[in-house]
């Protein structure tokens, strides 16, 4: 994985932890996306953010981009559905 990819993926997994601190964060290995499984209890999370959604490696930069996208949000929204990060924002989807 390039370290362009690497930072991208430790930031969403920072942005993920802190929304959902008390969750299991299990990330999926995929070839065109990031995707984490969130599980705590009997509440569970999918999320695939496209690397073709991503505007910036910089922390500040992408965490304020995945909070204007309102990923976490959706995410507890849509419950069981895969919730998928595109350039044109969320949308349900599948794992």
């Amino acid at each position: 994985m390039s370290q362009y990819l690497s930072e991208t993926r430790d930031i969403i997994l920072i942005y993920l932890q802190k929304e959902f601190p008390d969750f299991k964060i299990q990330e999926e290995d995929e070839q065109e996306s990031y995707c984490f499984r969130l599980n705590k209890d009997t509440t569970s999370y999918f999320v695939r953010v496209m690397f073709n959604a991503i505007e910036s490696n910089e922390f500040d930069a992408l965490t304020a981009q995945l909070e204007r996208l309102a990923v976490a949000d959706t995410m507890r929204g849509l419950g069981d559905f895969p919730v998928v990060v595109t350039e044109c924002g969320c949308m349900f989807g599948s794992p």
